[in-house]
């Protein structure tokens, strides 16, 4: 898996590419929760380039969102494609999570 993180505004934008499996997720949460180093985060992940999702990359999705959650934050993903929207709709984390069509969506969200 790839990762490009940007920083728009107060908010961060990682941009994943590849699959998001049991070799990859931890490397995934290590990396956004490095981004967590303020009160209140703002954090949106492009899921575009993401074109497979298991259970432990749903595993650390919810574990960053438990994180950014607790420190009062805001976590978002954006340009989910179909397949792995239908994972985050069976396993019920779209009731969960702001999923955005787009990312500049996904940022006006997260702005103030």
């Amino acid at each position: 898996m790839e990762l490009e993180e940007e920083r728009v505004g107060d908010a961060f934008v990682v941009t994943a590419r590849g699959r998001l499996d049991g070799a990859s997720s931890s490397i995934f949460a290590d990396r956004i929760s490095g981004l967590m180093t303020n009160q209140k985060p703002k954090i949106l992940i492009d899921f575009t380039g993401v074109d497979f999702v298991t259970s432990a990359g749903l595993r650390a999705v919810l574990i960053l969102l438990k994180k950014v959650k607790a420190a009062d934050g805001s976590f978002a993903l954006c340009g989910v494609q179909n397949s792995v929207r239908e994972v985050l709709d069976i396993s019920g984390f779209t009731a969960m999570i702001n999923i955005h069509p787009a990312r500049s969506d996904g940022i006006a969200a997260l702005s103030p």
